[in-house]
């Protein structure tokens, strides 16, 4: 019986990668109701039967041939530190960096096919310092740049201060129903109606940001324990789940007395995965109601329990936080604590690691492993949704500044650059890169498409009103406070300075 479930859910799962790259596009769903990725047999039809036609229309046909002569110039982040990954590759090539150097020529491609429709240039200014040399360019009117791409939780704070314009402003030139926008994005990150950034096919960071887990495969076969892929399709995949079979591997290794990161243990998970738990178990920090507005949503009898299972997952002795042994890796030889996880795992020392899905990437390129990809487990069986949460820290989206006088065009340049990002930049970071080099297997591949269709944008972990983006820290990873008392003291706050920025959008 498990068998024929196992085989319908592979059968699911397949369509819905189908009529995924039929559409372009693996954000169809909206994150925020957290729905399913298995489409309806209508649905399946519609796109089998359309994307014969859809072939032969080119990603710009829509837009009009101009000459504007212009150059576009995009303000993106750069990082000064070599062990933290996430840099802007998006928007011009980059020599310099080793790690997505084989993007370059897919960069070069897309750009080239903005430049031939529109006239335009697209050029880039690398800059450190996003949020002031924003508010410096606004204040002063400057035409240095015409789009920025901020990190969304520099984006957050500079809606407040009048930064950006509201892009619905643009829509008979943006056509952000369609599939190269996220829809899902546009629908979450929208206040009162009004949408003042958001992402879509360009945005690989936001990809490379979305957490996930992976898991040795080879320490499942030699210890007996059940499939994860089949518990996911099966909707068992749950917190206690994981629990109960990283009890079954952890034990002392290393010769010395005490658990420590060099022994076996079950899972190896970072702080800012307490968010990652909260969300996959079908909570939100904040909701909206029927008039596009947010409120305050992390509170409530069901909430409560689940931060007290997490709260048990993070002071388990079957898990171990992953930078809790950061000084210590470092004094072995490791970069940082993420790769001493990594190399865990490789080594067959973990079972689960929480990671993003930019760090199967280097997992992939530094160690032969057998590892698996798996989606973060549901609260519990009666759930019926899995969801993803996007770690926003480093996940960019596109704006328009204020101060740009011509943002008629800057529109026009990202209604083209999400078109032409599908099958070139997305495409082959995605499918060539994720999934046909990296992953080992099948059924990896499969949890991706997953992954992804399942994605959610927490608008208070991306404004972080109050503190909410680290609110679970020292309710579930330190064990210092309780989820009642610390939410009383806070709600005021929280609300006060979500009130602060709905003013300004309203």
């Amino acid at each position: 019986m498990k068998k024929a479930k196992r085989l319908i859910a592979l059968a699911i799962a397949l369509l819905t990668a189908a009529s995924l790259f039929a559409s372009c596009n693996d954000d169809t769903d909206d994150p925020s109701t957290a729905q399913s990725d298995v489409p309806s047999q209508s649905n399946v039809s519609t796109v089998e039967e359309s994307s014969e036609s859809e072939v032969s229309v080119g990603p710009l046909d829509h837009l009009e041939d101009k000459n504007l002569d212009k150059d576009v110039y995009f303000l993106v982040n750069t990082q000064t530190d070599i062990s933290n990954g996430y840099r802007s590759l998006e928007i011009c090539p980059n020599e310099d960096d080793l790690k997505y150097a084989y993007m370059n020529e897919y960069v070069i491609e897309r750009n080239r096919m903005i430049e031939e429709k529109l006239g335009v240039r697209i050029r880039e200014i690398r800059t450190t310092n996003m949020m002031n040399d924003i508010r410096n360019a606004v204040n002063v009117g400057s035409q240095e740049f015409q789009i920025v791409c901020p990190w969304m939780t520099d984006a957050g704070p500079l809606v407040a201060s009048g930064c950006f314009y509201d892009l619905y402003e643009f829509n008979d030139i943006i056509k952000f129903d369609a599939p190269y926008w996220d829809n899902g994005a546009n629908e979450s990150l929208s206040v009162n109606g009004k949408l003042y950034f958001t992402t879509g096919d360009f945005s690989l960071l936001s990809m490379d940001v979305t957490h996930c887990m992976v898991f040795n495969r080879d320490m499942i076969a030699e210890n007996g324990l059940e499939n994860p892929y089949d518990l996911v399709y099966e909707g068992k995949w749950t917190i206690d789940k994981m629990m109960e079979m990283a009890h079954a591997v952890t034990a002392e290794s290393d010769g010395e007395p005490g658990l420590s990161y060099k022994d076996n243990i079950g899972l190896h998970v970072n702080s800012n995965f307490s968010n990652s738990f909260f969300i996959s178990a079908g909570e939100r920090f904040i909701q909206k109601d029927k008039d596009d507005m947010p409120y305050l949503a992390i509170y409530n009898s069901r909430s409560a329990e689940v931060v007290d299972k997490i709260t048990s997952v993070f002071q388990s002795a079957d898990s171990i936080h992953i930078e809790s042994y950061n000084d210590q890796a470092q004094r072995d030889g490791f970069t940082n604590c993420y790769w001493a996880a990594r190399d865990a795992l490789a080594n067959k020392r973990a079972l689960f690691v929480a990671i993003s899905l930019s760090d199967i990437i280097n997992l992939s390129n530094t160690y032969d492993c057998n590892f698996g990809l798996l989606v973060t487990p549901k609260f519990n069986e009666d759930q019926e949704d899995y969801s993803s949460y996007i770690s926003v820290i480093y996940a960019s989206c596109c704006a328009i500044p204020t101060c740009n006088e011509d943002p008629e065009t800057a529109a026009l340049v990202l209604e083209a650059l999400n078109a032409t990002s599908t099958e070139t930049t997305k495409k082959h970071y995605y499918q060539r890169v994720l999934k046909a080099q990296k992953l080992k297997d099948e059924e990896g591949e499969e949890m991706l498409d997953f992954i992804f269709n399942n994605r959610v944008y927490d608008l208070g972990a991306i404004y972080n009103w109050g503190g909410l983006r680290d609110f679970f820290t020292t309710i579930c990873v330190d064990g210092t406070d309780m989820f009642t008392s610390k939410y009383e003291a806070n709600e005021e706050a929280i609300k006060s300075a979500m009130n602060d920025t709905l003013s300004f959008a309203s």
